[in-house]
């Protein structure tokens, strides 16, 4: 069964969701500032739209991946914003890396307007989108959390339902922690091979 999708922003990550739900059958109704971004999705049988009123009003979920709190806020509450033109209970899927408190306010208001949130930020880069693997952490209600899986599927071979709204972008911020935290290991490891002598190249040969 193909899902109706808005997808609002197309950018690096935007565009590789929006290309792997295209590609999987699913109805897929785009809105970027950047024409430039929309039409290369068009051209993967995507359709403009207009703003994202428009995107929303003849989509049942809509996916946002933007780069901050403030430029979710007004594509989503400002004018010809999503909220404008979705119909109550629309579920939206926000994919974007923004902060857990930022969250829970625009699912609140949301929830104001009648309309479903689920943050659902992720792992592992376009390339992972085009092939359906990334990792996703969501937080929400537990039954949009697993509609909104009807969407994600197609996206991720990882998804994991954290907790409540906000959940999703706190794990992300603790992955993210992780990662630096191993840079810092391997940066370590690497000075302290090099004082003793040692060929740091091979380190990895040596331990695998």
């Amino acid at each position: 069964m193909t899902r109706k999708v808005a997808l609002i922003g197309a950018g690096a990550m935007g565009g590789a969701i929006g290309t792997r739900l295209a590609e999987t059958g699913n109805t897929l109704t785009v809105f970027d500032l950047d024409s430039a971004k929309v039409q290369a999705l068009v051209g993967k049988g995507a359709c403009p739209a207009e703003t994202a009123a428009a995107a929303a009003s003849i989509s049942d979920y809509v996916v946002t991946s933007l780069n901050s709190p403030k430029i979710i806020d007004a594509a989503v509450f400002g004018s010809g914003g999503v909220a404008d033109g979705a119909k109550p209970g629309t579920l939206i899927i926000d994919m974007s890396s923004i902060d857990p408190e930022a969250t829970k306010a625009l699912a609140a208001r949301a929830a104001e307007m009648g309309l479903r949130w689920v943050d659902s930020p992720l792992s592992g880069g376009p390339e992972k989108a085009l092939t359906g693997e990334l990792t996703l952490m969501a937080g929400g209600e537990t039954g949009d959390v697993e509609e909104a899986y009807d969407v994600l599927k197609y996206v991720a071979s990882n998804y994991t339902h954290m907790g409540p709204s906000g959940s999703g972008q706190t794990t992300k911020l603790i992955n993210q922690v992780l990662c630096g935290l191993g840079f810092v290991a391997v940066a370590e490891a690497t000075q302290l091979a090099i004082d003793a002598g040692v060929d740091a190249a091979k380190i990895p040969l040596a331990l695998k």
